[in-house]
């Protein structure tokens, strides 16, 4: 009879156990795909965004080739490169960027059939265009940093609760090497302050975890008090479960190379953006303090571009630079060969973006 009970002790421990591993184990799956998908929403937003500053490149190129060049078959062929990189833009997007993005392909038809049949009006549609591709592109900007900041919670949470498993490790050794209930309960109270860290920056997912973590701490340091052979089981207890909730919540999230380069040019192609309103607003339509303002903004672009290089590609933005000032200097002494600079630096930025940004 004992036989039969201890085996069906055993089989009920043995279910218990796989139950509980359960449990774990499809909390752990749940975590990490919350955090996969946090970081996979984040990298098609900053997708969707470079998409649409590569179109709204080709968008103030169509308006340059239209009024500075007179060329509308080169201003087409632009809004044809501006066409494949909104729907590229609309392939990652969410949903009220595309509706933003359909909304210019139609006007970009209505553009081109300007183009064609030579209307006045190509020209203040092309504008309105570049315009509008501006606003488009500040929204998808605005996604990509909403999607950043949920990032950086996820990062904040798995650092909050490594140091919240420090301390209860500090406790941990406080009570079985230095014997010291006192040393313990400090470790424990600042176990608590970074649980409760992690648990504001937390999903609502892994704050469920988080709050269990709390109720652990809180019993270890009421067992503290009780003694210490207890003690040591619930510290013991709270630096286990810690870990498990660290291993649940995946690891460390950090920039793929993919993203790091999609910052980057995304950063190349604002300073090439600046460059032709630049050189527009010194050809046709604007003041000279305007040229200027916007040649400014483009050697500010390139500052942070190759705040991000590397040391040989440092070398060739900080060159970049030299030669918006030195463009700008043409410009305000009314040297003949200001445009030339200016259509120089246009050409080498292009370059930049079009062969190396596809490396």
């Amino acid at each position: 009879m004992k036989k039969a009970i201890s085996a069906t002790l055993l089989a009920f421990w043995l279910i218990s156990g796989f139950t509980v591993q359960g449990v774990l184990s499809a909390e752990q799956t749940g975590q990490t795909k919350d955090r996969e998908a946090t970081e996979m929403e984040w990298q098609q937003a900053l997708k969707a965004q470079v998409a649409l500053a590569r179109a709204k490149v080709n968008l103030l190129k169509a308006r340059t080739e239209l009024w500075l060049e007179k060329n509308s078959e080169a201003a087409l062929q632009s809004l044809e490169d501006a066409k494949t990189n909104l729907r590229k833009a609309y392939g990652t997007a969410d949903t009220v960027t595309r509706r933003r993005i359909a909304d210019l392909q139609e006007q970009i038809k209505s553009a081109e059939t300007a183009l064609r049949t030579k209307s006045d009006k190509a020209y203040p549609e092309l504008t309105n265009l570049a315009d509008k591709s501006e606003s488009t592109l500040n929204a998808a900007i605005a996604e990509t940093q909403t999607k950043a900041t949920a990032l950086k919670k996820e990062t904040s949470t798995r650092i909050a609760l490594v140091q919240a498993r420090a301390a209860a490790l500090k406790a941990r050794i406080a009570l079985e090497i230095e014997q010291s209930p006192e040393k313990a309960m400090r470790a424990l109270e600042e176990a608590q302050e970074y649980l409760a860290e992690a648990k504001a920056s937390a999903s609502k997912r892994t704050a469920e975890g988080i709050a269990q973590l709390e109720l652990d701490a809180q019993a270890a340091k009421q067992a503290v008090t009780e003694g210490v052979g207890k003690a040591k089981d619930k510290t013991n207890a709270l630096v286990v479960h810690t870990e498990e909730q660290l291993q649940a919540y995946g690891k460390q999230v950090s920039e793929s190379e993919e993203a790091v380069l999609l910052r980057k040019r995304y950063t190349e192609l604002e300073a090439r953006a600046a460059l032709l309103k630049a050189q527009l607003a010194a050809s046709a339509e604007a003041t000279l303090e305007q040229a200027q303002s916007y040649l400014d903004e483009a050697k500010a672009w390139y500052a942070r571009a190759q705040s991000q290089a590397k040391e040989t590609a440092r070398l060739e933005f900080q060159k970049m630079q030299k030669r918006i000032d030195d463009t700008k200097d043409a410009l305000k002494e009314g040297e003949k060969q200001a445009g030339k600079k200016l259509s120089d630096l246009l050409k080498s930025a292009a370059e930049r973006v079009e062969v190396k940004g596809e490396e």
